[in-house]
């Protein structure tokens, strides 16, 4: 019970490794890696990771020599804690167990990643509209929204929103598994300006590896239909 309770908060594909054990090969060197990162997230000290591991060694496939467990256990352990490295979803997908049952998944993704919070408009409304007007671009629209949305929860920002299209096309990637140009993006972008969706607040400014980004705000778009006529 209080192995368990160590663990709780893990990802599900990480703790069933960890209690199960690996074969040896790549398993075993992926999920070595991530049950450290994930068991430092936790607020474990190195000391009682490397405990951790030597027993989980065990239940692996051909558990590791003492000699070995030095060097890929313990002096991994350090290594992680030196670095500080980080892992998620997409580092683990080929052991995921399903993202709608793991606690990992719907406390870090989806509960705390509602991007449709505090919108300035009906998004479910907008999406409509995109979807008749727009027949083959729509699902594009729609993707780079939702990394817009997406990027301005996951960080917390404000009404202006700092975002490169590099950045947008990345995001598209991970949560999409499609990979669209630069320039496409930027096309887009500007029929979401053009329908008064969202404003360029700031050009040009530097954004991470020396792309440029623009500054955005989301404006309170109406659907055509209850604008004014008159």
């Amino acid at each position: 019970m209080q192995k368990m309770r160590k663990l709780d908060g893990m990802m599900d594909c990480v703790k069933k490794a960890f209690l199960e054990g690996c074969e040896r090969g790549d398993e075993f060197h992926k999920m070595r890696h991530a049950i450290i990162v994930e068991l430092k997230r936790l607020g474990h000290e190195p000391s009682e990771i490397k405990d951790m591991l030597l027993e989980w060694n065990e239940r692996c496939e051909k558990p590791l020599s003492l000699s070995e467990q030095k060097i890929q256990l313990c002096g991994y352990v350090d290594w992680v804690f030196k670095n500080d490295c980080k892992i998620g979803c997409r580092a683990c997908q080929d052991y995921c167990l399903g993202k709608e049952n793991c606690v990992y998944y719907i406390k870090k993704y989806k509960s705390n990643h509602n991007p449709t919070k505090d919108l300035p408009f009906n998004f479910s409304e907008l999406k409509e509209f995109l979807q008749e007007r727009y027949k083959r671009d729509w699902y594009m629209l729609n993707m780079i929204l939702d990394a817009i949305l997406w990027h301005k929860h996951k960080h917390a920002i404000g009404p202006i929103i700092y975002i490169s299209y590099a950045k947008i096309a990345s995001i598209i990637r991970d949560r999409y598994n499609k990979r669209p140009d630069n320039m496409d993006i930027c096309r887009k972008m500007k029929k979401l300006i053009e329908e008064g969706v969202i404003k360029v607040v700031e050009k040009g400014k530097r954004g991470m590896f020396t792309r440029k980004a623009n500054s955005y705000m989301f404006l309170s778009w109406k659907h055509p239909k209850y604008h004014d006529s008159s």
